[in-house]
Formats: structure tokens, C-alpha cells, sequence
């Protein structure tokens, strides 16, 4: 009976041993089954909290980026703007210059070319006056040059020698005195 007996504490003793391991099992299991609902609430609410705060942050970074990026925006169109007109100014300014080189210039070519006409009037002025010259001798039918007598000669047929004469010489007179008027008028450094 001896054995029985060994058995049947044995069975006692893992009787009570299964039901000590089941009861510190479901004690654990409850406490384990606690601490994880604790601390996955508590990481769940701390990433929350993090993500939200880390989103205001990041909000926050973003929205101060954009002010910066308006406010230099704004700073770099003014910047822009004021170089726009400091460009244009001196574009105006370098045109004005340009066209007074141009004015110059073409002032210069209006006086060479008056100039040109001057000395022109005047050498044939000058020529026609000395090739008035009265000979007593007989050249070709009169006593002028040879440049009058051919006019005479072609005028003959007009009959009108001396007053084409006269007229040559009222003409020329005529046409010094206007220059001379001319020349005078204009006054050199303006008005």
C-alpha cells in the first residue's frame, strides 16, 4: 500500500502544484495583461502626443517658411524694382547723351555743308566779278569777258544783252547780300 500511497500524494502534491502554477499563471497573465493594457495606452497616448506635437512643430516650421519667403519675396521685388529704375535711369541717360552726340553731328553737317555753299557763292561770285573786266579792244563783238559776251551772244535773240546784263549782276548782288544777312544772323554760342 506503500506505493499507493506514493501515488496518491504525488497526485495530491501535482494536484496542488498544477492549480499553485495555474493561480501565480492567472495572477501573471491578469498583471502582464494589465501592464500591457498600461503601458500601450500610456505609448499609445505619448506617440500621439508626439506625433501631434512634432505635426504643430513641423506646422509651425512650414508656416514660418513661408513668412520668411513672403518677406523676402517682397524684400527681393523692392530690391528688383529699384534697380529696375536705377536702369532705367541710366538708359535715359545714355540715350539723352546719344542724341546729343547725334544733334552734333548733324549740326556740324548743316554748317559744313552751309560753309560748302558760302565758299561756293563766293568763288563764283568772285569769278563773275573778275570776269567783268571792260577791255577797249574788240573780243567777239563787246567789250566784256568772254564768259559775258557768249550770254550776250545767246541772248541776242532776245534782243535783251543789257538788261540780261543787269539782271546777272542785280541777281549775284542780290544773292551776296542775302548770305551776308544770313551769315550774320546766326550768332555762334545760342541766343
Amino acid at each position: 500500500m506503500g506505493n499507493f500511497m506514493l501515488f496518491f500524494s504525488l497526485g495530491i502534491l501535482g494536484d496542488a502544484f498544477s492549480k499553485m502554477f495555474s493561480f501565480l499563471g492567472d495572477i501573471f497573465g491578469g498583471l502582464f495583461s494589465f501592464l500591457g493594457k498600461i503601458f500601450g495606452g500610456l505609448f499609445s497616448f505619448l506617440g500621439n502626443l508626439f506625433k501631434n506635437l512634432f505635426g504643430v512643430i513641423w506646422d509651425v516650421i512650414k508656416w514660418i517658411g513661408k513668412v520668411l519667403a513672403k518677406l523676402f519675396q517682397n524684400l527681393l521685388d523692392v530690391i528688383i524694382g529699384f534697380f529696375k529704375v536705377i536702369y532705367a535711369l541710366i538708359d535715359g541717360l545714355l540715350y539723352l547723351l546719344y542724341m546729343i552726340g547725334v544733334l552734333a553731328i548733324k549740326l556740324f553737317l548743316v554748317i559744313f555743308e552751309a560753309a560748302k555753299v558760302l565758299y561756293s557763292f563766293i568763288v563764283g561770285f568772285v569769278k563773275t566779278l573778275g570776269s567783268l573786266a571792260y577791255s577797249p579792244r574788240s573780243t567777239g563783238g563787246n567789250g566784256y569777258s568772254e564768259m559775258i559776251g557768249k550770254l550776250f551772244k545767246n541772248l541776242e535773240v532776245l534782243q535783251l544783252n543789257s538788261v540780261a546784263y543787269i539782271l546777272l549782276f542785280v541777281l549775284w548782288f542780290t544773292t551776296a547780300i542775302m548770305a551776308i544777312k544770313l551769315l550774320s544772323s546766326i550768332r555762334v554760342g545760342g541766343d
